[in-house]
């Protein structure tokens, strides 16, 4: 198996039948064996070429959960056409404005061709620039069954490109290649114990990195069955989730952060019952800061329904290193680690708290997968001790290949160490994560984090995960004073169960939970702070907009 199309074509031809189980929203099974897929892929392959698309060229995919998306992008694939899933539109995201963004990607990626339903590639026909082609999966699934193409990838070319969150800046196309990806899946395989009949269970979105390669492309690889559903399954009822795991047995699991808080925020006593959870040996947990207070209040939820007290495994990883980066240990539990907010903030190392208001709670994000090393660098690019904060630089052949259309990094530099721009320290071989350097909040010359003080900030009244911690300079006092950005909950009535306003019990709670005095807080209707495909807030863009709204 050296690319994406033999493991393909592989699990097609496979003794032991398999299939991608899509479940609608009341649980209902459509299953779509791999011989189907393949089959689907073939025809796709064959429209994009007669479409006038080559091997090499780029087309965006955006296309929500279903046989159609992986008809495209296996499709895409067999033919070395590079697909790039993209989000579709979301929520109520004006049609004119997800054109605009649309039309900006497809020419700083140089995209070839967007597959699109019949609506959004209507109004972007002849809008995207010359030579750019828009079609629709009718177009790919309407011609008769085809053969493999003449020529099948090989491993050092592009399989797929991958947006970055862009939750600092425009998203970049990270390029990974066949190689790249198979060795990632084998890492991922290896730190989670898989084996061949294990069950994934996911309802991540395609279009980011964790849906598509630890939800899809892995349980393609290493002869797993897949359960699949829509993001909006979840969003709708988080119990369907548990449900899935449940029914279909599922082994392994992958979601962000917030997911597990909705379990325990959402899910009421009547969905837990009768749920069997022993079966689930994995629980991945990634793509943003992990809160010690999510585990243990999803431990303590779900424990009587059988989760393992070894089940929760919190994660590292990003789209440049195709997926994982750090795992936590198979079979031990998450690890905790007490730190003084004041040394680190004032010192960047880590010591113990003098007090439980001087504690902060870290969650280990596991050891490097195998072949990965991971390092602390300091400003000047020298490696740091154990116990000392600086920048994640990680070298892995699991690497990009760099970014679409940038100079930089160059190959040589990416396999010297690429620098994550993440924040962290090690301790005993394991990584833990503080936050992103370029997000740092500067108060008195401390460094602060604002994933910390938007956690304290989620109090009864504004929405959890709707909430971004900033600092605006302040010439008078000669430092940053620290503000924070919340969207009010869409069905609270604006006073939190004391009769306290939300504004109130932010300052209060931040100056609690952190020391820390809030000069501002600014509330705001939901649907107002922009967020990533990912999920993640896009705090230069909620900064941008706390600003016009003191000016206005």
């Amino acid at each position: 198996m050296r690319t994406l199309a033999d493991a393909l074509i592989a699990a097609a031809s496979a003794e032991r039948v398999r299939s991608i189980t899509l479940l609608g929203s009341d649980l209902q099974a459509r299953p779509l064996s791999y011989d189907e897929i393949l089959a689907l892929a073939r025809r796709a392959a064959a429209a994009l070429l007669d479409a006038g698309l080559r091997p090499g060229d780029r087309m965006f995919l955006v296309l929500p959960t279903g046989p159609e998306f992986l008809a495209a992008f296996f499709g895409g694939v067999l033919a070395g056409i590079v697909p790039c899933p993209l989000s579709p539109p979301q929520g109520a995201q004006s049609p004119a404005l997800f054109q605009e963004r649309l039309g900006e990607l497809t020419r700083a990626l140089g995209m070839r061709a967007v597959l699109a339903p019949p609506e959004i590639a209507g109004d972007a026909e002849g809008k995207l620039g010359d030579g750019v082609l828009t079609l629709t999966p009718d177009r790919l699934l309407e011609g008769p069954d085809a053969g493999l193409p003449d020529h099948l990838p090989a491993p050092e070319d592009v399989a797929f490109l991958q947006l970055t969150s862009g939750s600092t800046a425009l998203p970049k196309g990270v390029v990974v290649t066949h190689r790249a990806l198979l060795v990632n899946l084998r890492q991922i395989v290896l730190a989670a114990g898989i084996v061949p009949g294990d069950v994934m269970v996911s309802w991540l979105p395609l279009f980011h990195d964790m849906g598509l390669v630890a939800g899809v492309l892995l349980p393609l690889a290493y002869d797993m069955d897949l359960c699949l559903s829509s993001p909006f399954s979840f969003l709708r009822r988080p119990a369907h989730w548990l449900q899935a795991i449940h029914r279909y047995r599922g082994t392994h699991s992958p979601a962000p952060v917030f997911a597990y808080r909705q379990l325990v925020d959402r899910v009421i006593d009547r969905d837990l019952a009768g749920l069997d959870l022993a079966g689930w040996r994995v629980a991945f947990i990634g793509a943003e800061p992990v809160h010690a207070d999510v585990l243990e209040r999803c431990e303590r939820r779900l424990a009587p329904h059988g989760l393992g007290e070894t089940t929760l495994v919190p994660c590292y990883g990003m789209a440049e290193a195709t997926l994982a980066i750090t795992v936590k240990p198979l079979g031990e539990r998450y690890r905790l680690r007490p730190v003084s907010r004041r040394a680190l903030a004032r010192e960047a190392r880590v010591e113990a708290p003098s007090g439980a208001a001087d504690e902060l709670v870290l969650v280990s994000s596991g050891r490097p997968v195998e072949g990965t090393r991971v390092a602390i660098l300091d400003e000047d690019g020298a490696a740091l001790p154990d116990g000392h904060l600086g920048e994640i630089t990680v070298r892995s052949p699991s690497l990009f290949s760099g970014y679409l259309g940038l100079a930089e990094p160059r190959p040589e530099e990416i396999a010297a160490g690429f620098q994550t721009g993440d924040l962290g320290f090690l301790e005993g071989g394991e990584l833990f994560i503080t936050g992103r350097r370029k997000e740092l909040i500067i108060l008195s010359g401390e460094n602060h984090h604002p994933a910390e003080i938007e956690w304290a900030a989620a109090v009864d009244g504004v929405r959890a995960t709707r909430i971004a911690a900033f600092g605006i300079e302040d010439p008078a006092l000669g430092t940053e004073k620290l503000c924070v950005l919340a969207e009010l909950d869409r069905h609270g009535d604006g006073l939190g169960t004391d009769g306290e306003t939300p504004a109130a019990a932010i300052r209060r709670r931040v100056r609690e939970q952190t020391g820390l005095v809030v000069s501002h807080v600014q509330l705001v209707p939901a649907g107002t702070i922009p967020v990533t495909t990912s999920g993640k807030i896009r705090r230069a863009r909620a900064r941008a907009i706390f600003l016009e709204m003191q000016q206005g």
